[in-house]
């Protein structure tokens, strides 16, 4: 995780999700989806989720934590996370998605959840791209972290409106590609020369 990444995103379970996936990835440019490992991520299980790429517009839930369903009040299995957002905010996420699998870097994003009778609760999202069973970056290891207590007898979240997104940024190079170039003199011949 990168100094820039750690102060963008709030809440330590985001920065304890961030950290997970920087170890996994092993110097590589993401972690394998068979890289992560469920058990390692007890505490965090209930707000996670997965999502597959299927193209520019829908990125498939895979999988979804009991608390990221209980906050909607359904499941999510084979719905489009994009579905969460409306008019321009959707073109934001999905711009957000795709940005963090080409990268290939974490992104986040701060939303507003509002409730069926119009409660609102601030939720961080983080978004960490995974290589797919053959190698691609076609998944993405999610976080839906609540910033804001809800009440246990909350009506379901019916939309999101974004309030700050962290794109993906490369990640600092571990090399200097710019070294000294050596020049020598090695007789060579140019045009018109005798």
């Amino acid at each position: 995780m990168t100094k820039e990444e750690g102060r963008r995103v709030k809440h330590p379970n985001t920065k304890t999700l961030l950290a997970y996936w920087d170890a996994r990835r092993r110097g590589e440019s993401a972690p394998q989806r068979a890289d992560i490992a469920p058990e390692d991520l007890g505490s965090l299980l209930a707000n996670l989720f997965l999502l597959r790429r299927m193209d520019q517009g829908h990125h498939v839930f895979r999988l979804a934590g009991t608390g990221l369903c209980r906050m909607h009040q359904r499941e999510f299995r084979d719905q489009n996370f994009l579905s969460l957002w409306q008019g321009h905010d959707r073109a934001h996420v999905s711009a957000l998605l795709e940005g963090a699998l080409s990268t290939p870097a974490p992104a986040s994003l701060v939303t507003e959840a509002v409730s069926l009778d119009s409660e609102q609760t601030q939720v961080e999202i983080a978004l960490l791209p995974l290589k797919g069973p053959e190698g691609w970056l076609d998944r993405v290891l999610g976080l839906y972290q609540p910033l804001t207590p809800r009440p246990a007898n909350s009506r379901p979240i019916v939309r999101h409106r974004l309030q700050a997104l962290h794109p993906a940024q490369c990640p600092d190079p571990h090399f200097s590609a710019f070294t000294a170039p050596s020049f020598e003199a090695v007789g060579l011949r140019v045009a018109n020369d005798s």
